[in-house]
C-alpha cells in the first residue's frame, strides 16, 4: 500500500535539535508522525475532537478489529516466548519512516494484508524480507492492560524476571 504525504511546517530549530542531540538516532519526521498517531489512538472516543461521523468511523473500525471467527476469545492468544500476547494485542513497528500495525487474532498475527504464524514473520515481511530483531523493533499494547505501546524487549525482560 502506497502512502501519500503532505508537508507541514516544522520548526527547523526543533528538527536540528532532535538530530544533533540524538546523534541521528531519531528521525524527527517519524517521531512527529508517531506522536500524532498516538494522539489519535488515545482519543478515538473524545467528542471534543471529532465529528459525530468521525466517532462513528472509529467505533466501526473497533468493531471490525474485534470481529472474526474465534478471534474474540480473550483467553486465546499467541505465545512469543516468554511473553504471552492475548487476543486483541496491538503490535506496532516503524520501518523506513512508516508505522506498521498488526494484531493478535487467535494464535496468529494479523497484518494489513495477511496472517502470520509468528511476530518474527510479520517483522520480516514488513522489512521486505530482511532479518530483524523483532524484540527491538516491535512495540506492544495489550487490551485492558496497557494504555500506550510498550517496548517488546522491556516486556520480555519483565517476563524473564517473573520466571
Amino acid at each position: 500500500m502506497d502512502t501519500d504525504y503532505i508537508s507541514i511546517p516544522f520548526p527547523k530549530s526543533l528538527y536540528d535539535m532532535i538530530i544533533i542531540r540524538s546523534g541521528g538516532k531519531l528521525d524527527p519526521v517519524q517521531l512527529a508522525a508517531e506522536q500524532v498517531e498516538h494522539f489519535v489512538e488515545r482519543n478515538t472516543t473524545e467528542d471534543g475532537f471529532w465529528t459525530e461521523a468521525g466517532l462513528e468511523a472509529f467505533a466501526e473500525e473497533e468493531r471490525v478489529r474485534n470481529s472474526g471467527k474465534n478471534d474474540k476469545d480473550i483467553l486465546s492468544g499467541h505465545l512469543w516466548k516468554p511473553v504471552f500476547l492475548i487476543n486483541g494485542t496491538a503490535l506496532r513497528m516503524s520501518y523506513k519512516g512508516k508505522s506498521h500495525y498488526a494484531e493478535v487474532r487467535g494464535d496468529r498475527i494479523q497484518g494489513d494484508d495477511r496472517k502470520f504464524d509468528s511476530v518474527s514473520q510479520w517483522v520480516r515481511h514488513v522489512a521486505g524480507g530482511t532479518s530483524r530483531n523483532a524484540w527491538l523493533d516491535v512495540w506492544i499494547r495489550r487490551p485492558g492492560r496497557d494504555t500506550d505501546y510498550r517496548s517488546a524487549d522491556d516486556l520480555r525482560k519483565e517476563a524473564l524476571l517473573d520466571v
